[in-house]
């Protein structure tokens, strides 16, 4: 009797577990057609984030240019945002390579349903027991659908990262904050959580956070799949991200206005210096010429303008920042004042400057006529020196940057 009645309680229990845990027919519909609007969402967002870098590259020279965004916080975050994306990229290019390798296996099972017959192998292979299309098209399928949950779980987190970023920029624009105090806000306030989260773990909210979706989602990738094995798959996606990640940052250390240009100046990257050869989506990061060859007696040389330097005139007449005895220098009045122009290694004086707008996006510049008739045919140099007044780690720094620009042109015989 008292066997019966334990058969038959847990019978009751397994059915009960077997209903709740029933797949309705709709989901079981959607996931057995679900491969449809991967290929297409994986399709379109791929696209876009081919598109994405050089338009983010941008908008951070923007930052930096006219809003005075540090060029440290402003790398920061786009080497975050760059991360971001190109993490997706990988995800999306394995996923789309994965659904084509599964609709060849599909075609493969309609074909050869029966899959392998062993009586007409080579001898060598005939005794090798050998899987059915069915098995692999099934095997594949649960791995595309497996690594089409990963950008739900990746994205969240992403996201809400990059609010709060977006969001410290901002704070960082409002209230002129620039040396780098944003990203010591995000330090900050990562800390604070990281804190709360320790001291207050049987709370509520940290059981909600721990159960919110993507704490599900990992949870559901570490149990299912091994916790070793989802840490893998993620650091091997990291590390394909890498060289994407290193193209696009390509070219943004220009960008760094209170800097010396780079050493291998004998491999001129002509894009920044030459409007000739300029990449028109993108803005001007120093100085630069119209043409590396010259006809003329004369040329126009253009200075960018960054909204900083604004701060940094404004902090030295303010005696905020004081010039070093050692500088040779002058406490500048006006934009110009922060440069020095040298036509190979000879000052040139008495500059007249004008203020102009660039066709890409109104950029702000200075332009100046230089006399050149009086130069040799052949190769010359113009060179820019910059007083860069900053703030780094709460101290006050004033520097010279002897090299701020080099631009080498040919005068051409008449």
């Amino acid at each position: 009797m008292e066997d019966k009645f334990t058969d038959t309680s847990q019978t009751d229990i397994e059915d009960k577990f077997a209903n709740s845990s029933a797949i309705p027919d709709w989901l079981k519909d959607t996931q057995n057609r679900s491969w449809e609007p991967e290929v297409i969402i994986s399709g379109l967002i791929l696209t876009s984030l081919f598109i994405v870098p050089t338009k983010l590259f941008q908008f951070y020279t923007i930052l930096i240019q006219e809003y005075a965004v540090s060029f440290v916080s402003s790398l920061v975050i786009f080497l975050y945002l760059s991360f971001v994306i190109n993490v997706f990229k990988v995800f999306f290019i394995i996923h789309l390579l994965s659904r084509l390798a599964w609709a060849g296996l599909v075609g493969l099972s309609y074909a050869f349903p029966e899959g392998v017959d062993n009586t007409k192998l080579f001898k060598t292979f005939s005794e090798y027991k050998f899987r059915s299309p069915t098995e692999l098209v099934i095997k594949l399928e649960n791995w595309c659908s497996t690594l089409f949950g990963f950008p739900v779980y990746t994205g969240i987190l992403f996201t809400v990262f990059t609010f709060v970023l977006f969001l410290l920029v901002g704070v960082s624009i409002l209230f002129g904050l620039h040396s780098t105090e944003e990203i010591y806000l995000f330090l900050l306030l990562t800390a604070i959580y990281t804190v709360i989260a320790y001291v207050f773990k049987k709370s509520k909210i940290a059981q909600w956070i721990g159960t919110s979706i993507p704490s599900t989602i990992s949870s559901i990738y570490q149990s299912n799949l091994g916790k070793w094995k989802v840490m893998i798959f993620v650091y091997c996606i990291m590390f394909l991200s890498m060289p994407n990640i290193l193209s696009d940052l390509h070219g943004f250390d220009m960008y760094a206005n209170i800097s010396n240009i780079d050493d291998e100046l004998e491999w001129l990257n002509k894009s920044f210096w030459y409007e000739e050869y300029h990449d028109e989506e993108l803005r001007y990061a120093r100085a630069f010429i119209k043409k590396e060859q010259v006809y003329n007696e004369s040329l126009l040389l253009n200075i960018v303008h960054y909204q900083e330097d604004e701060f940094s005139i404004a902090s030295l007449k303010s005696g905020e920042f004081q010039i070093p005895d050692s500088i040779d220098w002058e406490i500048p009045q006006n934009f110009p004042d922060l440069f020095r122009v040298y036509l190979n290694d000879s000052l040139v004086s008495n500059l007249d400057w004008a203020k102009v707008k660039l066709k890409i996006d109104h950029q702000k510049a200075f332009t100046m006529i230089l006399d050149i008739e009086h130069l040799k045919p052949g190769k010359n140099l113009i060179r820019v020196e910059k007083l860069c007044a900053f703030s780094i780690l709460m101290s006050d720094k004033i520097k010279v940057r002897k090299r701020w620009a080099e631009i080498p042109f040919y005068k051409m015989k008449k």
